[in-house]
């Protein structure tokens, strides 16, 4: 388990720590709310991670991380504003009585702002626990990044 452990947060680390015009860093707002950071691999994949706080009935701290494929102006808004579809999969660790780890599977939309090197994002990431406390969970958020 403490391999696991060192092996999701190297992948936060390196996401946070990469310097490039493609690292954006900013606020995920919601469940999880907190920091997050990511971290364009090519046009079409990123790395994503963040260090919140998980709000419920306990606040607990919230740490993940995930892999990312991007489709490209999937939708416009206003038939003018594209907006990338992305869906991934990853790793969360949550913090509150018991150490819980589990697998993200996020779907959301992003609008890479055109005068400004910013994104902004919805997203929604069902969670399947599988140690600690072992079962299910949603979780709702949007934010946005200034990318470096």
């Amino acid at each position: 388990m403490k391999t696991f452990l060192v092996l999701i947060l190297v992948c936060m680390t390196s996401t946070l720590m990469a310097a490039s015009n493609e690292l954006g860093l900013g606020v995920i707002l919601g469940n999880p709310t907190g920091l997050s950071g990511k971290y364009w691999l090519d046009d079409n994949a990123a790395v994503d991670g963040a260090f919140a706080l998980s709000l419920g009935k306990n606040t607990s701290l919230s740490l993940h991380s995930d892999y990312l494929l991007h489709k490209k102006s999937a939708f416009f808004l206003n038939d003018v504003h594209p907006l990338d579809l992305y869906f991934g999969a990853g790793g969360r660790l949550e913090f509150d009585d018991s150490v819980e780890i589990g697998v993200r599977l996020p779907v959301g939309l992003a609008h890479r702002l055109a005068d400004q090197p910013a994104d902004v994002f919805a997203e929604i990431a069902p969670i399947v626990d599988f140690i600690g406390r072992t079962g299910l969970e949603m979780h709702f958020a949007i934010g946005g990044r200034y990318y470096f």
